[in-house]
């Protein structure tokens, strides 16, 4: 390399280093899980309630449902049929580990798998739905992309009455 590539690319890592020192990294350790839908973090030791954004998960769909008892029923019925989908945040997410985060009034963004946030993780697994009432052009089309790959699987809550009893009816 010549001088004048040298200095550039000098030039270059040193601006991206000095950048990265000024943006705030939100780093949170995994301190619970409660469900699927519910977990804990620490932020230099402050508690930080991270619920997924941008979804509607099993457990917000049986609070917000017009007709609970119905609905807490078709999603009891769905996680004895497939016992390791009650259990997926504590299989994908791992206590006392560091995961970078966003809060937001929507929720909390968790990258619990490089770039894919456990909303997406969710969607792909078939275990929520979009929040209709969400809407974020940055994360729209991603959202939506895992939606349909999860729509696709032979065991998700879309092949079961699940929607239709939690989320139809409440208009």
């Amino acid at each position: 390399m010549c001088k004048k590539e040298t200095r550039f690319c000098l030039c270059v890592v040193f601006i991206c280093f000095s950048i990265s020192l000024n943006a705030k990294i939100m780093l949170g350790q995994m301190k619970s899980i409660e469900n699927n839908s519910a977990m804990t973090l620490l932020d230099n030791n402050i508690p930080i309630k991270c619920e997924p954004f941008g979804i509607k998960t099993l457990e917000w769909m049986i609070r917000d449902a017009a007709t609970p008892a119905e609905c807490q029923k078709s999603v009891e019925l769905f996680y004895r049929a497939h016992p390791h989908e009650r259990l997926y945040a504590q299989e994908h997410l791992h206590l006392y580990m560091r995961y970078h985060y966003e809060k937001s009034e929507q929720g909390c963004v968790l990258y619990a798998n490089g770039l894919e946030s456990y909303s997406e993780m969710l969607l792909n697994e078939g275990l929520a739905t979009v929040n209709e009432k969400y809407d974020n052009t940055e994360w729209n089309a991603k959202l939506k992309k895992a939606l349909l790959r999860g729509q696709k699987k032979k065991e998700s809550i879309h092949e079961s009455d699940i929607l239709q009893k939690c989320i139809e009816k409440k208009r």
